[in-house]
């Protein structure tokens, strides 16, 4: 850090000179416009915002590579704003099967060119169409349909359903990081587009993480529901704390979207007594198979819960 004087121009400005190397990073010569955005006791300087996007590309060698590892190479790309990326190899003409289903599977990036010696898929996404917001919004209504139908599952079996809807909150939440990632990058971009700032953008990347962690919770809760066998009174117990964790979650999003301090503050105190009520029952159902497993992952619902309140808890 160092420290500039602030020197009067004129009867109603005031200049302060700007480090060199900064202009020479940015890449800024003389004539050119900067942009300024008022955070109150701050003042963040930026170059003027770009309102194109960069064509970044990158290339992904497939060759010895499970289908899992090549998703793992391809999400981070696709959430740090690789407009075009390159799948290459000896092995690409095998692999085409499985890459396909993984570049479908991330809004708006699609396949443009296939080989047997390369697949290229481009990306199509204008950030001017999209609200933060908005697709957080939409993945809180596919958790709570989530939700709801695990409270119904020893009724009726959802669990497909269930594990459909799950992937569509991941892939939501890709789109979430990776306009966040761009956001924090652009901060000028951000801020006129978005109307928000790097706090808002950190709250949102939290809260999207732990709605898409709530949601894969839910999904696993599902499966061991449809293979525990439990008696109707633990069945009774099982479902009424998944109750209560979804009527906290309900309130949890409510906070968050009203900005109701007080209301979240009184989610975050609820985790305790449903964590060990949910431990009571594990004692009496603890010797039937898949009962840990099944306990561990409601744990892990009401903890990502209370973890979300608290986020907006601290933030408003």
């Amino acid at each position: 850090m160092e420290y500039r004087k602030l020197i009067s121009f004129g009867k109603s400005s005031f200049v302060v000179s700007i480090p060199k190397p900064w202009i020479t990073k940015q890449k800024l010569k003389k004539g050119d416009v900067l942009y300024f955005q008022d955070q109150g006791p701050n003042l963040i300087l930026m170059p003027k915002i770009n309102e194109e996007n960069e064509d970044k590309s990158i290339t992904i060698n497939v060759d010895g590579k499970t289908a899992r590892q090549i998703q793992r190479e391809l999400i981070p790309a696709y959430m740090n704003n690789f407009k075009v990326i390159t799948f290459v190899g000896k092995e690409i003409k095998n692999k085409a099967k499985d890459i396909e289903p993984i570049v479908q599977n991330l809004i708006a990036l699609e396949i443009m060119e296939q080989t047997s010696s390369r697949i290229v898929a481009k990306d199509f996404l204008n950030f001017k169409d999209l609200s933060l917001n908005n697709l957080v919004r939409k993945m809180d209504i596919i958790t709570r349909s989530m939700i709801e139908d695990c409270v119904n599952m020893f009724n009726e079996d959802s669990y497909e359903n269930i594990n459909h809807r799950d992937r569509d909150v991941n892939r939501i939440s890709y789109l979430v990081f990776r306009i966040i990632n761009y956001g924090l990058e652009n901060q000028a971009y951000s801020s006129k587009h978005f109307k928000m700032d790097a706090r808002d953008l950190f709250q949102y990347y939290l809260l999207t993480y732990h709605v898409e962690a709530l949601a894969d919770d839910v999904r696993r809760v599902a499966r061991f529901m449809k293979q525990v066998d439990l008696d109707k009174n633990e069945k009774k117990e099982l479902v009424q704390l998944i109750k209560d964790g979804q009527e906290n979650y309900l309130k949890t999003m409510k906070a968050f979207h009203n900005k109701d301090f007080s209301l979240a503050h009184q989610i975050a105190e609820q985790k305790k007594e449903i964590i060990n009520r949910s431990e009571i029952l594990f004692e009496k159902i603890r010797d039937i198979k898949g009962s840990g497993e099944l306990i561990n992952h409601l744990k892990r619902m009401i903890v990502n819960i209370h973890k979300m309140a608290r986020i907006i808890h601290y933030r408003i």
